[in-house]
């Protein structure tokens, strides 16, 4: 405690656990203990008696979060237990962890489906609703989209045929309507503009030309550098073949010269005429641009935006209705649907709030504006308010931590202007914000630079953009770090951003062997961040570092990488199961055979067919038939047959084992293929077990082959003992002691293709489409005041380029190393540029010049070695195959030692034999008489539950009710009732050690138990149909009920009477042993 006092915001750390009855927003830097905070408020609120576990919540934004906090507050708890000397505060604590698992713990959308889930009248919505995670959300979207096309296709829709005249296609819309459907609840105006007239701009383009073609060079050399020419060269084409009825076509024209063309005078005329020749063609299209190319592309497409967001709209409703009507709702609508529940419903808030007391949020920065108003309104003191922002808060109902410098996900809704919104209704409500400084992660000189850096690059004063920056306080003293303070690395001789990451990635791989060789620091010490994960196309950069560590043998886990969509194994699977899965597809058969799979070359497979021989693999082959290609077809007909035998998840698997492409995989680097080919097994049985065929699932893996938001899962997930290397927002609440910022050559332009604003009650949105040709980006539409909401959306942008710095800069606990590339260029792609100027007293990161990786030492492959190999092998197969233990039940155990193993002779049936099913019944029907209540309607109304879907056994319920009846007049049945204790159907099993060693495990039900004034008393049914023989029946049930007894006995430390109870026959019988050896 007294370490805690010496803490520079302690204050703030006594208020957290103190004022339970204070709404709270927490502000904590990195590295200060967020969680630990929360955790300790909740074990603090337990302890003091104001909490009640069953009705807090606890919200977090993922899984792993969530099962991280859990396991903190139970710490916390058992802590003060451990302390505590006050009984009734020890009491509570107890209690609150026998009742663990009645506090909620998860993300925001589980808590939102539990509570729907709790009032799904109502929300109006089905009770067995299905929740989308984001792939099926994604899949769902996808083919609402298509089906919303083909219905505007088929129907001739004006909208769709609108925008198809304008040459539109369904691909430019695909992103904005998925930014529509991610912002479900987000209107977007968009008044109807009219067309413009095209006659005069078209006769202003023809002079436009005519004119600038007498100022062109002729011919214009097609190698020419000068921007005016270069456009004249492309736009002469389109120009002779453009239809002069449709103004896309206009449109398309004029776009060429949009954007201001750079002059080289060089390229125009003589020494003594190229300047005025030049500067006349630069005022041309000056001129033309502003008079005419500008109006007209604006009008043309705010006339489009208003088109498309009409179509977006009807596709969005389109998309929730067959949610609807399949009951399945998104991560987004299960948000929407519980703010709407809360929000209209305040009888039902109202029980939901007394339910769930007490709510404590954790990483609240990432927080969006429907999340806050659910967690609002559940926290809001009773009343018919309905605006989150202006309702009243119960005291010490709330409990937010969150850092909002760490506010990095405004692509995936997170909003800090919501945050600012909330912290202004904390405060307003009554509430305290305090500020969480101390930094338990980084040494003293990481927090002195971070504080000198970020004082720079964040504002004092928080803006509507950007939150205040408050430093952080080292609570390390740094002794314990083999290195601290940040270092730069400098990349030189490398030029292009690919050959500036390989050869960082080199050097950082050197270094890290180095280091570990030297026992500095361990593989799962250090982290690699690249700010994004794609290079300038379609390579992964993130494998260009994971290939440099796996080349010094250092072991890596790539997160967020997306080579699965690269991997050739993957694609040579997909290749195989859509020739598995349509046999007479001759084509896919011959790839698959001239495939990585089977190499065959093109002269194997020619006098293949020149001898006749198909490629079907359902056509025989002559038994005479030899060759590769024979062989491979017999092989792949062996794997057909797998396909149509096994489920096809067992089949895939199957063939990746006898085929020996599992083990392939498992020997490339990382064991990545290995990694990649289970993930798509896993991708298989996903398709399958929703009803998708082989088919389905080869066509799963191609898509998913081409999606670029496919993340690659790791051989090992979860393993502590490797490098870590992600893009930096996968590395948002991590750390590590060594941290690299690699990538020099790696950042994001800022962009702007959606802005929205929440004023009012309803949120409103605006968003321009775009096209992509080549390196370009084309404008299709965009609403009439864009500029003004780019401009506004840009400067968020840019304020969460800050924040993503200052996420980076706070993940190392030792060592910072900022890599930079020498080469000069422009600093708009420079992730790290930022940081320049703060680098100056960073020293450059000693690289050794060369690291080896260590030998591996080649195995002795002798016929005696291969046979010893062999011999562990298979004593260790039959160690774990042998059972280290066996269960029997007490059943089991008594036909074995009774004294006839066969059903005595003289049965009689008194009523229909049902078999199993009868007695079922009839210990069930007295288990409830026993415990419930035993009058003939209520036991009528559980037989006929019981026998659902049994019509034979729906016949005999006269007879079993009458037979339970019989047996509650029974005297031991009195006995029963009279005692002060008494249990029916009590499973039970005992662990029993025989002289050899083994386990044996003893299992049973006991039926009836019930305490006499001597000890206890048990008693087995028995439901066989018999009159006679009643004597042989007791002498082979007996050893059953005794061994119960026995156990029971060593169990309660009390004297214990067996009895058997016939039912049918109406007989109680002792089973006392008659000798010591029986009652064992």
């Amino acid at each position: 405690m007294a370490e805690r006092r010496r803490l520079p915001d302690q204050e703030a750390r006594d208020l957290i656990e103190q004022r339970l009855d204070a709404n709270l927003l927490v502000e904590a830097g990195a590295g200060s203990g967020k969680t630990e905070s929360l955790a300790r408020r909740m074990a603090a609120g337990i302890a003091g008696g104001v909490y009640g576990i069953e009705h807090m919540a606890a919200v977090t934004f993922t899984r792993k979060a969530a099962a991280e906090l859990r396991g903190r507050f139970q710490i916390q708890l058992e802590r003060r237990l451990a302390a505590e000397t006050n009984p009734r505060r020890r009491e509570r604590l107890e209690t609150a962890l026998a009742r663990l698992e009645r506090l909620f713990a998860g993300t925001i959308h589980a808590f939102c489906a539990r509570l729907l889930r709790e009032r799904p009248a109502e929300a109006r919505i089905a009770p067995g609703f299905a929740e989308l995670d984001e792939a099926a959300d994604l899949e769902h979207q996808e083919r609402a989209w298509h089906d919303y096309l083909d219905r505007a296709r088929v129907t001739g829709s004006p909208l769709w045929q609108a925008l198809v005249d304008a040459d539109v296609a369904a691909e430019d819309l695909r992103p904005a309507f998925a930014t529509v459907c991610m912002h479900d609840e987000v209107a977007f105006p968009a008044p109807a503009a009219p067309l413009p007239d095209p006659a005069p701009v078209w006769a202003a383009l023809e002079t436009f030309w005519t004119t600038l073609q007498a100022r062109l060079p002729s011919p214009v050399a097609e190698e020419t550098t000068c921007g005016i020419q270069q456009r004249a060269l492309e736009f002469l084409g389109p120009w002779r073949v453009a239809d002069r009825s449709r103004p896309a076509a206009l449109a398309a024209l004029l776009a060429h010269w949009e954007n201001k063309p750079k002059v080289v005078q060089k390229w125009w005329g003589g020494p003594g005429e190229r300047k005025a020749i030049a500067l006349g063609a630069e005022r041309l299209v000056d001129d033309f641009r502003t008079a005419t190319v500008e109006p007209f592309l604006r009008a043309w497409r705010h006339h489009l935006y208003a088109l498309v967001v009409q179509l977006l709209s009807e596709a969005r409703r389109a998309a929730a209705e067959v949610r609807r009507r399949a009951s399945a709702l998104t991560y987004g609508d299960l948000l929407s649907r519980a703010a709407w529940l809360l929000r209209e419903n305040t009888a039902v808030r109202a029980a939901l709030g007394g339910k769930y007391r007490w709510l404590f949020v954790d990483e609240f920065q990432d927080t969006d504006p429907i999340q806050a108003e659910v967690l609002f309104l559940l926290a809001a003191a009773p009343g018919a308010e309905r605006d989150w922002t202006r309702a009243a808060l119960r005291p010490g109902a709330l409990f937010i931590v969150g850092d909002p410098k760490q506010s990095i996900f405004r692509f995936r809704r997170a909003d800090i202007d919501t945050y600012a919104r909330v912290k202004e209704r904390i405060l307003a409500t009554g509430g305290l914000v305090p500020e969480l400084t101390a930094s338990f992660r980084a040494v003293p000189a990481l927090c002195r630079w971070a504080n000198a850096t970020f004082t720079r690059l964040l504002p004092a004063r928080a803006t509507p953009e950007q939150p205040a920056f408050h430093g952080l306080a080292p609570v390390r003293d740094g002794k314990d770090a083999p290195e601290a303070g940040v270092h730069q690395l400098v990349v030189t001789g490398a030029t292009t951003r690919a050959d500036v990451a390989a050869c960082e990635a080199e050097a950082i791989a050197r270094w890290i062997r180095h280091t570990v060789d030297r026992r500095r620091y361990a593989w799962g010490d250090i982290m690699i961040l690249t700010r994004k994960k794609v290079l300038d196309g379609d390579d992964n950069v993130l494998s260009i570092y994971a290939h440099a560590l796996e080349t010094l043998h250092i072991p890596v886990e790539v997160s967020g990488d997306s080579a699965f969509v690269d991997s050739a194994s993957v694609a040579a699977l997909a290749g195989l199961l859509r020739a598995l899965s349509d046999p007479d597809d001759a084509p896919a058969v011959v790839g698959v055979l001239r495939g990585p799979l089977f190499g065959l070359s093109d002269p194997e497979l020619f006098r293949h067919r020149r001898a006749e021989l198909g490629f079907l693999l359902t056509a025989p082959l002559p038994e005479d038939a030899a060759g590769p290609v024979v062989d491979a077809l017999h092989a792949l007909r062996a794997m057909y047959g797998w396909t149509r035998t096994l489920p096809a998840a067992a089949a895939i698997e199957r063939i990746l084992e006898e085929t020996g492409i599992l083990a392939l995989g498992a020997a490339t680097p990382a064991g990545a293929e290995a990694a990649h080919l289970l993930q798509a097994v896993d991708r298989a049985r996903q398709v399958t077990e929703v009803g998708g065929t082989l088919a389905d699932a080869a066509r799963a893996l191609e898509e998913d082959r081409g999606s670029a938001e496919l993340e690659s899962v790791p051989l090992e997930p979860g393993r502590h003992d490797v490098v870590r290397v992600m893009n930096l927002h996968k590395a948002k609440g991590l750390e590590a002691r060594v941290v690299f910022l690699a990538d020099p050559l790696g950042g994001v332009t800022p962009r702007a293709n959606v802005h929205i604003v929440r004023d009012g009650e309803q949120a409103t949105g605006s968003f321009r489409v775009t096209r992509r040709a080549g390196w370009k980006t084309i404008a299709i539409a965009e609403p009439e005041d864009w500029p003004a909401h780019e401009a506004a959306e840009l400067a968020y942008v840019a304020a969460e380029e800050d924040r993503l710095l200052y996420v980076a800069a706070t993940r190392a606990k030792d060592l910072l190393v900022v890599g930079r590339a020498a080469a000069s260029g422009g600093s708009a792609t420079r992730p790290w540029e930022r940081f320049a100027p703060h680098l100056g007293e960073a020293s450059q990161l000693r690289v050794p010049a060369r690291a080896a990786a260590p030998a591996v030492a080649v195995g002795d492959l002798g016929a005696e070695a291969r046979a010893a190999a062999q011999a562990a092998r298979d004593a260790q197969r039959a160690r774990v195959t042998t059972p280290s233990w066996t269960a029997e039940s007490v059943t089991a155990t008594a036909h074995r030692a009774g004294p006839a193993n066969r059903p005595p002779e003289g049965r009689q049936t008194r009523e229909p034999d049902t078999g199993l099913a009868w007695g079922a019944l009839v210990h069930a029907l007295l288990e409830h008489a026993l415990r419930g209540p035993r009058d003939r309607a209520h036991l009528e109304r559980l037989a006929g539950w019981l026998a659902l879907g049994n019509p034979e056994l729906q016949g005999v319920i006269p007879e079993a009710l009458e037979t339970v009846e019989r047996v509650i007049v029974a005297e031991f049945w009195r006995r029963a009732l009279a005692s002060e204790e008494r249990q029916a159907e009590v499973p039970f099993a005992v662990r029993l050690a025989a002289d050899d060693g083994s386990v044996h495990v003893l299992h049973g039900v006991v039926d009836l138990a019930y305490r006499t004034t001597t000890g206890w008393e048990l008693v087995d049914y028995k439901t066989d149909q018999l009159v006679a023989g009643l004597d042989r029946l007791v002498a082979q049930y007996a050893p059953q009920i005794q061994l119960y007894a026995a156990h029971w006995s060593r169990l309660v430390n009390q004297p214990v009477t067996p009895s058997l109870y016939f039912v049918r026959a109406d007989a109680f019988r002792s089973a006392v042993a008659t000798s010591p050896g029986g009652a064992s």
